[in-house]
């Protein structure tokens, strides 16, 4: 509250010092009145004191004006807007917006535009802080006439190619996420598109953002903007990171049930091919929804992917839950070194009531360190877990069990050997007696 006196204290100054005729300029020096000498006094903080150096430093030409002063950065490019949205300021920014005139207004919005040297403009800072009203002071700055200007300012980037959005989705600032979204108008529905996809250093966007934070709220807030065009949604949808996550990937991961919901309910029903391929979709190590949901033991995400497919979609489902990552690990590994009971036979089921060659495929299936799901499950005592797999075996197929039992990872361990090794007596009896 005091340093926000003093920033109201010495801006006074510095404006009614101009407003006065008592600074004296010379062209050897300046002479600087008592009031604006107490404006610096006053400047406690470390951003007060160098708002007032760019102050002297600008008097120290006899030419400047006053709009010409606060244009003037730090060598940094920062101006004193940029610090009072970055502080939170709102009756500074105000002071500041209404010292130019009204015939000043090509210099207004030139002066509200600045970046600074990493490209950071007031309405970053004012976003990053969760400045409503700020951000509200910055674009009404702007006329009717000056809409494209205002366009251009809200889509700015910074070094990051981080635009306003960005920032404030990542600080989780609904209200904010809907000013900016509101600065466009409805025939100007494909700048809004452009924006809400824009993305940053690392490909991701705003709905990326929203997701690894978790903000329910403002995820619904983008995924309405392309409520009716169907062809934009898919594409905003299917888009991945530098990484090739999707925002499917992001909420699976945390086990966002919520997220995931909204995500797969943006496709419509005559859009179940695009769905199927969003779910599907692997990330850059061949990584899917699925392996992220079991590896986190996130059942409620493992069911919602798999209702995705349809009786019809039968094969497809198949081939979803037997994809291997890079590290050639599957779903079932997943569960099965995180002890999810639940997910593994979830995952079982895929398979229907019969019990086929494709379901036994799967169970044998070994990852890079040649470990196959029965391993994990040994390796952590989850008895449970065990004797699901095992029952994946009919009686005819009794040579692909002990084919199953003998199975060897890359330390020359056998699931049978890993239970005696680390003493799990009933995994043990279970497994020597198959």
């Amino acid at each position: 509250m005091m340093s926000m006196i003093k920033w109201i204290f010495f801006t006074i100054f510095i404006f009614s010092a101009f407003a006065s005729d008592k600074i004296k300029i010379t062209n050897d020096s300046v002479i600087i009145n008592e009031r604006l000498m107490k404006a610096l006094n006053i400047g406690a903080g470390k951003e007060e004191k160098q708002y007032i150096n760019m102050a002297l430093n600008a008097f120290r030409n006899k030419n400047k004006k006053l709009m010409d002063l606060m244009m003037i950065g730090d060598e940094k490019n920062i101006t004193g807007l940029h610090l009072a949205s970055h502080r939170g300021f709102k009756e500074i920014v105000k002071l500041l917006l209404n010292a130019f005139k009204e015939e000043e207004q090509d210099k207004l919005i030139e002066y509200v535009m600045k970046e600074d040297i990493n490209k950071v403009t007031a309405l970053h800072l004012a976003c990053q802080k969760g400045k409503e009203e700020i951000v509200k002071l910055l674009v009404n700055t702007f006329s009717e006439e000056e809409k494209d200007k205002l366009i251009d300012y809200v889509m700015k980037e910074d070094e990051h190619k981080m635009t306003a959005l960005h920032v404030a989705t990542k600080k989780g600032k609904e209200e904010i996420v809907k000013l900016l979204l509101n600065t466009f108008s409805e025939n100007e529905n494909d700048k809004l598109f452009e924006y809400v996809m824009k993305e940053d250093e690392n490909k991701m966007t705003a709905l990326h953002v929203a997701t690894k934070k978790e903000n329910e709220k403002i995820v619904k807030l983008l995924l309405n903007v392309f409520e009716k065009e169907t062809k934009k949604s898919i594409e905003f949808l299917m888009h991945g990171s530098d990484k090739n996550i999707t925002a499917l990937h992001m909420a699976a991961h945390s086990g966002n049930q919520v997220i995931a919901n909204l995500l797969l309910n943006a496709f419509h029903g005559e859009q179940k091919d695009k769905l199927i391929e969003y779910v599907m979709k692997p990330e850059k190590n061949n990584v899917t929804a699925l392996h992220l949901a079991s590896r986190g033991g996130h059942e409620e995400i493992v069911k919602l992917l798999l209702k995705t497919f349809g009786e019809e979609e039968k094969d497809k489902l198949i081939e979803y839950v037997m994809q291997q990552d890079s590290m050639k690990d599957t779903a079932l590994h997943y569960g099965s070194a995180r002890g999810c009971e639940k997910i593994v036979k979830l995952l079982l089921n895929v398979f229907g009531e019969d019990k086929n060659e494709k379901l036994i495929e799967y169970v044998m299936k070994e990852n890079k360190d040649k470990n196959t799901c029965l391993h994990m499950a040994t390796y952590i005592g989850h008895e449970e877990i065990v004797i699901s797999l095992l029952n994946v075996f009919e009686k005819e197929d009794n040579k692909k069990l002990i084919e199953f039992l003998m199975k060897e990872n890359e330390s020359r361990y056998t699931a049978p050997y890993i239970a005696s090794k680390y003493g799990y007596t009933n995994i043990a009896k279970l497994l020597f007696q198959k």
